[in-house]
């Protein structure tokens, strides 16, 4: 039996490496539901606590909530339901109420924070590269002290004093109140700025795009092609963002689970009604079934962006899809 020929190995050798991919997403989705799992039933207290004091009130609720089941028997429960589209139903953040339902918009809204801080990250950061590159640079020096300040000290101290100013200069009459001023516990445009610039930076996204593009940056221009290009007068910018495609397509994806996990102390601090303030309600509430819900949805999204980053880095370097 002879051999295939060149393209029909690559292409074979290219979906092996997909499905890999692909298999490594589900298992990750498993995996992080069973550790969700087994941490929320290995803290003390559980839903029944708070809705029933009365001690054979409280064992008929643990019978009917399932809480009563092994970790392993809830995880596999949760896990073919979830499945299917049914994350659940909340016990005590509303209880009785579909988690699908709650997590959704919930979702949206800190998408709108990843997406944003996203954006910065590749924007700010690729754009001081191709300015800082091969050269000594204070800017550098200081994006890299800011960046290793703890995420939720950074938010804290950007909104508190902000507004503490604000409000100083209001009581001496020298303003009136900004539209943008907001009460600690109120939502503004300004706090949902600073979150999505908190994000970019305080996970150190803006400095690994950074560094990572001055590097690619060094080795396209010294490149062949390049001093083709310009010996053609050509332009050179295509060739050079062409190129670094791929390393932010990996650098955007390995920063996606940095980004979700800020989200929890991002939105906290800045008082933001997403998807991870309802976590952090929904593991203070012992509300099993709304924790796992979110905790399945951000796995997700996590390694859903890494299996669409992999596809996309096959896709526009020709090279890899050679070496796969």
């Amino acid at each position: 039996m002879s051999a295939p020929p060149p393209d029909r190995r690559r292409q074979l050798a290219l979906l092996s490496a997909l499905g890999r991919r692909f298999g490594a997403f589900v298992l990750t989705l498993l995996g992080a539901a069973l550790l969700a799992q087994v941490l929320l039933w290995s803290a003390p207290g559980d839903a029944a606590d708070l809705l029933a004091g009365d001690p054979e009130l409280r064992a008929a609720l643990v019978v009917e909530m399932g809480l009563d089941r092994p970790p392993h028997v809830a995880w596999w429960a949760f896990v073919t339901h979830a499945l299917g589209g049914d994350l659940g139903r909340s016990l005590t953040y509303r209880p009785g109420m579909a988690v699908l339902e709650l997590v959704q918009p919930a979702a949206l809204r800190s998408l709108v924070l990843v997406v944003g801080a996203l954006v910065v990250s590749l924007l700010v950061g690729t754009a001081l590269a191709y300015v800082t590159a091969g050269r000594r640079s204070l800017g550098r020096r200081l994006l890299q002290a800011v960046s290793i300040a703890p995420v939720f000290l950074m938010a804290w101290v950007l909104v508190v004093g902000l507004n503490e100013w604000a409000f100083e200069l209001m009581l001496q009459d020298r303003i009136v109140r900004p539209s943008w001023f907001a009460l600690p516990d109120q939502e503004s445009l300004l706090k949902w700025a600073l979150a999505i610039g908190v994000l970019a930076v305080g996970s150190s996204a803006v400095t690994e795009v950074h560094s990572a593009c001055e590097d690619e940056l060094k080795a396209i221009r010294r490149s062949g092609y390049v001093d083709a290009a310009r010996a053609r007068g050509a332009r050179l910018w295509p060739h050079v963002l062409w190129n670094l495609v791929p390393p932010l397509t990996t650098i955007a994806s390995s920063r996606a689970a940095f980004f979700v996990g800020g989200l929890v102390v991002v939105e906290k601090v800045l008082h933001l009604n997403g998807v991870g303030a309802m976590l952090w309600q929904a593991c203070r509430l012992r509300d099993v079934p709304l924790a796992l819900g979110i905790t399945f949805v951000a796995a997700a999204v996590v390694c859903g962006a890494r299996l669409l980053a992999d596809v996309l880095r096959v896709t526009v370097d020709p090279r890899l899809r050679t070496q796969t």
